[in-house]
């Protein structure tokens, strides 16, 4: 007769035709709870996590996260919408957050809004992030209102209850929100690994040959269970192991220790590890886990010491079913609390196995968003780097474009040394920039190439030859190579003869048009230039101020489109069946064939290059920076969305985009926000009308926020009393000059000659130079001087 536990054994080796083994169960179908984040079971769940590797299921750091258009500038929140437009501008000290904990299990961030604004207290479910806690909830709750947590403090006092549970509210610092983090080092994620549950296995053997050999066998990795390498004891001569069974049929004895198995193994999965039949064990003994939490536990434990320290954005377990530790990483909404987990939970004992260690790490991370051109183009200077990199453990990843043209690249830096991190990333933007093209230190342009004429269509047909890609920056008058460093040099070489020869035969000239003669070029007068010299030799350039055509040719071309814009040559109209800007490949800016051709939502089409220059230059003539549509003839003026500058532009020209509308929204609002005085601070403060002395976060220096100055421990009066001798000396000096300060940002300005209407350099902002009374427009000026100060003239500068 054969023992009970004899019986079980022989069914897990003889029965393999009948019985599935637990590997082969987990083959079959993968779990959809795993997949959303709600199995609880995580390893031990009986269907297939191993099948749900990091190829198939996309990591949420991995996925391109849609840019909310936040950004951290000169210690501000900014946040943007719509036409590069500044919406909404917070300072550190606008937030203030509460943690409160006691809530009922399962409660939600909706939950949660729902009770604040049941008690008058509006809070976004987006500022809501949920903790877990040991048979509770708790949840951190944020807002741009200073007062909140006193509000909240002072509802939800000691015994207050709400849906059955006595609930708890704690004022915390406020996380601060999380911006992107394109060309800036991001250090809010951490990464997080702890070991396995494990547990010993001693197999039985008959034959120290055979025993001997299984032992090598899964030492060199030949054997393997689930999928995982273990760790395997020699083979050592032993007393039978198995009492039950006759000593008289097991007159020797092997055994050999498994160690590092994995805590979910069974002992028919060690059976189906050894694949040979004449290897396989009488008996196997299976021992007890290191720790008894399951996968799913053991990550619900650690995900709330994370949270304990800090609200998270995501929290992600990494699917490597065979590695001994278990991985994962967490984003921080703020970065403080991302140190503090570091200095907190590191080496800390586990909760659920006190002889293993949690390893928490600081991840730095930096992205580019570049042109698919340029970095096929740069590749081979990025791989020799990328070696470099790799030696000190930061890893260069290149995802694939997800837009449908591939115009872009998406790249990212990352390591766990910041200092490593910052280098590679000046290697990378160093890589990415190019090089200007020079000769003799001479940077190489010519005026022709502010239109698509002859020369730049020769740049164009070099690009090819030379296997590099050549970008022409019309606003910095230079042009940039990028390519390998040999294929850079030859091609700066011929670049350099083109322009020389170009030169001799040909300029630009560009002819400034008023008000009626932009009129004219929109309504057919371009079109007539360009019939007569070549659309080759003329463009239009309806984004500079003023508007201008632009020759490209010999002095008589120039000469011929100045007779045909005065009247003085006629030219018969041009067939025209599309209207300019509206046809399929036409850009609505330059009015040529578009180079690289893109689509705005309004349906107007643009060269790249002339997009992203609108873009930069912006919108001047409305009262705050917008990137507005030069289609329909420079009438569409539709705000460009944040789709279409997510979608066209590389994350260089966006993030210079956004840094000119918020330089711009500060100095055109000097009555909300100004700059810390300190020279090369850059940090902005809120202006008050009541005084208040603030120190600057980034340079400490104190500074009066109603009246600008550094008079700590006196009142805004008493400091201009002491000041005001040299104050009036100084302000009868500039009296003598002529000079006066702008009424809004108090910029200097000196009137040399003309009317009295003055425009401010710095806010520009239009004034009346006789009462420094300003106005929105210049029209209104006009009127104003007409009306109080009898014309636009001081007397003695009446012209004759």
């Amino acid at each position: 007769m054969m023992s009970a536990r004899a019986s079980r054994l022989a069914s897990s080796t003889t029965g393999r035709g009948h019985h599935a083994s637990a590997q082969d169960r987990r083959a079959t179908t993968p779990c959809r709870f795993f997949q959303t984040g709600s199995c609880t079971k995580g390893e031990a769940c009986p269907y297939s996590h191993s099948l749900l590797n990091r190829s198939v299921v996309a990591s949420q750091e991995d996925e391109p996260k849609r840019d909310d258009f936040t950004r951290t500038i000169d210690g501000a929140f900014v946040q943007f919408e719509a036409g590069a437009r500044v919406s909404k501008i917070r300072l550190p000290s606008d937030f203030s957050a509460v943690r409160i904990s006691g809530l009922p299990l399962n409660t939600s961030e909706k939950s949660v809004r729902d009770m604040f604004a049941e008690r008058g207290l509006h809070v976004s479910v987006d500022d809501v992030h949920m903790l877990q806690m040991e048979g509770s909830c708790g949840a951190s709750v944020r807002s741009d209102d200073v007062l909140f947590s006193k509000k909240t403090c002072a509802i939800i006092q000691p015994g207050f209850t709400w849906e059955g549970a006595r609930i708890y509210a704690t004022p915390i610092a406020a996380p601060m929100p999380s911006g992107h983090n394109a060309r800036r080092v991001d250090c809010k994620k951490v990464h997080i690994s702890w070991h396995k549950a494990v547990r010993n296995v001693w197999m039985n053997f008959a034959s120290g040959e055979v025993a001997q050999r299984v032992s090598d066998l899964f030492s060199k990795g030949a054997y393997r269970i689930l999928n995982q390498k273990v760790t395997a004891g020699a083979a050592t001569e032993a007393r039978p192991a198995f009492q039950s069974w006759s000593p008289s049929k097991n007159r020797e004895s092997w055994t050999v220790m498994l160690t590092e198995v994995p805590a979910t193994a069974e002992r028919s999965d060690i059976m189906d590890a050894i694949t040979q039949e004449k290897n396989r064990p009488r008996y196997i003994e299976v021992g007890l886990p290191t720790y008894s939490a399951d996968a799913g536990q053991a990550t619900t434990i650690i995900r709330s010491l994370l949270t304990n320290v800090g609200p998270l954005e995501y929290f992600e377990v990494m699917l490597e079913t065979n590695a001994r530790r278990v991985k994962a990483t967490a984003r921080f909404l703020d970065e403080e609390d991302a140190r503090r987990a570091v200095e907190q939970l590191d080496k800390k004992e586990l909760p659920f196995h006190p002889k293993a260690r949690l390893t928490v790490q600081m991840v730095y991370s930096a992205k580019f968003k570049t042109g698919t051109n340029i970095y096929d183009a740069v590749c081979p200077k990025i791989l020799p780097q990328q070696k470099i990199w790799k030696n000190q453990n930061i890893t260069f990843r290149a995802y694939n474009s997800t837009d449908p043209l591939r115009r872009f690249r998406l790249l990212k830096i990352e390591g766990e040394s910041a200092n490593d991190v910052v280098v590679a990333k000046a290697d990378l933007e160093s890589i990415l920039a190019g090089v200007v093209a020079k000769e003799n230190g001479i940077t190489l342009w010519d005026s022709s190439l502010k239109a698509n004429g002859k020369l730049y269509q020769a740049i164009k047909k070099l690009e090819k030859e030379c296997s590099v890609v050549i970008l022409r920056d019309k606003l910095k008058s230079e042009l940039r190579l990028f390519g390998a460093q040999d294929c850079c040099e030859v091609a700066q070489l011929r670049l350099a003869e083109l322009i020389r020869v170009e030169s001799l035969s040909t300029s630009t000239r560009a002819i400034e048009l008023d008000p009626h003669k932009f009129f004219w070029a929109c309504h057919g007068g371009f079109r007539k230039i360009a019939t007569r010299l070549g659309p080759e030799k003329a463009s239009f350039d309806i984004i500079s101020t003023p508007k201008k055509i632009v020759i490209s040719g010999p002095l008589e071309d120039y000469d011929v489109a100045l007779a045909i814009i005065e009247g003085r040559e006629q030219v018969a109209e041009p067939v025209e069946l599309l209207e300019p800007g509206e046809a399929a490949q036409e850009c609505s800016v330059c009015w040529t064939e578009a180079d690289t051709p893109i689509k705005t939502a309004c349906g107007h089409v643009y060269c790249l290059e002339c997009f992203e220059r609108s873009c930069i230059v912006g919108d001047v003539t409305t009262a705050a920076f917008a990137v507005l549509c030069h289609g329909n003839k420079g009438n569409c003026r539709s705000v460009i969305g944040v789709e279409d500058l997510q979608e066209h532009l590389s994350s260089a020209v966006l993030e210079d985009v956004l840094e000119r509308s918020f330089s711009s929204h500060i100095k055109r609002n000097p009555n909300e926000f100004r700059h810390c005085p300190t020279p090369d601070c850059g940090y902005i403060y809120r202006v008050t009308s009541d005084s208040r002395i603030q120190n600057c976060p980034n340079c400490l220096r104190p500074t009066c926020s109603a009246c600008h100055e550094p008079h700590v421990g006196m009142s805004c009066a008493e400091h201009h009393y002491l000041m005001s001798e040299g104050y009036q000396e100084f302000r009868k000096l500039k009296e003598d000059l002529g000079i006066k300060d702008c009424p809004m940002c108090k910029t200097p300005m000196e009137k040399i000659s003309g009317c009295n209407h003055m425009t401010c350099a710095v806010c520009n902002c239009h004034i009346c130079w006789v009462c420094l009374k300003t106005f929105p427009s210049s029209d209104q000026v006009y009127d104003h001087m007409a009306e109080l100060h009898g014309g636009l003239y001081d007397v003695a500068e009446v012209p004759m």
